[in-house]
């Protein structure tokens, strides 16, 4: 691939990425996860546009495609605290409470101050 190709398809991959999570935010998950899918098969690489996809996922109930990507995220970062704390969410969700504890901590550990993380340790603590 030149240097052309590749600098356009990194532009394109941006562009998708936002616009994914631009309609996510507009609450618009069926046309934000085609936009993140997009953004994945141009930026196979890049740990946000897993994250992102997951996170579209998980707002459609595809809670196996959720975790998948969050896995693959933090494949790719393990020091994404989102992608640690998107995989504790859909874990509780599936009713995992210790899976999703030891991932909420590792959010944490990352970032003591990540408010999602604070409030979710608090919901599953809570779970009975």
């Amino acid at each position: 691939m030149s240097e052309i190709d590749e600098t356009t398809r990194q532009q394109q991959g941006a562009f998708w990425l936002d616009y994914s999570q631009r309609l996510s935010t507009a609450i618009r998950y069926v046309e934000a996860l085609a936009a993140a899918e997009r953004a994945v098969r141009l930026l196979s690489t890049d740990a946000e546009a897993r994250y992102t996809r997951g996170t579209c996922q998980a707002m459609l109930s595809h809670y196996t495609e959720a975790l998948a990507d969050f896995d693959a995220a933090l494949q790719l970062n393990p020091r994404s605290v989102e992608a640690w704390d998107g995989r504790a969410w859909v874990l509780g969700i599936l009713g995992h409470k210790n899976e999703a504890l030891a991932a909420v901590e590792q959010a944490l550990v990352l970032d003591p101050d990540y408010f999602e993380a604070q409030k979710r340790k608090k919901r599953l603590l809570a779970m009975e």
